[in-house]
C-alpha cells in the first residue's frame, strides 16, 4: 500500500470520504467562544457619565505617584486602612470599616504619569449596578504637580442622580485632602478619629441636628450654618471647642474644614444612604497629635454624638 505524499488531494471522480461532524462544545468540555460583539465592550458605555476634577499640588511628581499608589500613604489622605499590590494586574484595597471595603484593580501603570483602577460598585437596593474606572494623570505644568482625576462608567439613570452627587463631593474633598496632606503635613502619618453610626430622618433634618443648637459643628461668628472660607467650632462634649476654617459646604451633602487647633487637621461630614435612613460619617484626620490626646477626642466624639442622635446606633 503506497502511503500518500503529504497534501495530496483525491483522485478525479473519486467518492469522497464521509466526514464526521465536529464534536459539540458539550462532549468536549471546551467553552463556547462568544462572537465578539457580545464579548467585547466599548471602554465608555453609553448611559454612563464622568466625575472630571484636577489639582494642582506644591510637590514633586514622585511624591504624589507614592501617595496614590503606597497602600501606607494611601492611608493619610483617602480610606484609614489601605493596601497595595504595585504595577499592571496588580490591585489597591482600601477600608473606611467594616461593610466599607472593596479592591479595585490596576489596568494601566504608567509611572509617575497615568494609574487607572477599575472595579465594580457593590450592587445597591433599587439602584443599577455599574463597573466604573478610575484615572489619575499626572503632570508638571512648572513648579507643582497637576493631577487630573476622571471617575467614568456611572450610571446615567436617575436612581444614581443622589450616588452621584455623593461622590462628585468625595472626590472634591479626597483631591483636596491630599493636596493638604503633601504640602503641609508631608510624612506624617493620620490618627483617624471618627463615628459612623447610622441616624434616622430625612437628609436635611439630620444635617440640622449635626449643625444646629447644640450639635457638633457651628460658625464662631453667630452660631449659623458656615460657609466655605467661615472660621467654625467643633463642640465636643467635655473638651474645649477645636476651632477651624471650611473649605468645602455643601449643605445637606458634605463639610469639611482645617482644624487650627488640631495642628492643621481636617474635620470631614458627609452622609451616606437613601431615603429616611443614612450613614452618619463625622471623620477627624489627625497629624502630628499625641496618641492621649486621640483617645480623649475620640472619647469625646463619641460622647457627643450619642447625645444628638441618642435613639440611633
Amino acid at each position: 500500500m503506497t502511503e500518500e505524499a503529504p497534501g495530496a488531494t483525491e483522485a478525479p471522480g473519486a467518492t469522497p470520504a464521509p466526514v464526521s461532524p465536529e464534536p459539540s462544545a458539550a462532549e468536549t468540555g471546551a467553552v463556547p467562544i462568544e462572537p465578539l460583539d457580545a464579548a467585547v465592550q466599548e471602554s465608555d458605555p453609553p448611559g454612563t457619565r464622568d466625575i472630571e476634577l484636577a489639582v494642582e499640588i506644591a510637590a514633586p511628581i514622585d511624591a504624589v505617584w507614592r501617595a496614590i499608589t503606597e497602600g501606607e500613604l494611601v492611608a493619610n489622605w483617602f480610606a484609614p486602612v489601605a493596601s497595595a499590590q504595585p504595577g499592571e494586574g496588580g490591585h489597591l484595597t482600601v477600608s473606611w470599616g467594616a461593610g466599607a471595603e472593596w479592591t479595585s484593580w490596576i489596568t494601566k501603570w504608567d509611572p509617575g504619569r497615568h494609574l487607572r483602577l477599575v472595579d465594580q460598585l457593590p450592587e445597591k437596593a433599587g439602584e443599577t449596578a455599574a463597573v466604573m474606572a478610575l484615572d489619575y494623570r499626572l503632570t508638571d505644568p512648572g513648579g507643582a504637580t497637576r493631577l487630573d482625576l476622571v471617575n467614568s462608567g456611572l450610571s446615567s439613570a436617575p436612581d444614581w442622580d443622589d450616588t452621584f452627587h455623593m461622590m462628585q463631593n468625595g472626590w472634591r474633598f479626597f483631591l483636596w485632602n491630599l493636596k493638604h496632606f503633601l504640602e503641609r503635613h508631608p510624612g506624617a502619618t493620620r490618627t483617624m478619629i471618627s463615628e459612623r453610626p447610622w441616624v434616622a430622618g430625612s437628609r436635611e433634618e439630620v444635617w440640622d441636628r449635626v449643625f444646629g443648637a447644640n450639635g457638633l459643628v457651628d460658625t464662631i461668628a453667630d452660631g449659623a450654618y458656615p460657609a466655605t472660607g467661615d472660621r467654625f467650632r467643633c463642640v465636643l462634649d467635655g473638651l474645649e471647642p477645636l476651632e477651624g476654617t471650611a473649605v468645602l459646604c455643601d449643605r445637606p451633602w458634605a463639610f469639611a474644614g482645617v482644624m487650627s487647633s488640631l495642628n492643621d487637621g481636617v474635620l470631614h461630614v458627609e452622609m451616606e444612604g437613601t431615603g429616611e435612613r443614612w450613614k452618619l460619617g463625622v471623620w477627624l484626620s489627625a497629624y502630628g497629635v499625641g496618641e492621649e490626646h486621640c483617645a480623649e477626642i475620640g472619647a469625646a466624639l463619641a460622647r457627643t454624638v450619642s447625645r444628638v442622635f441618642p435613639e440611633d446606633g
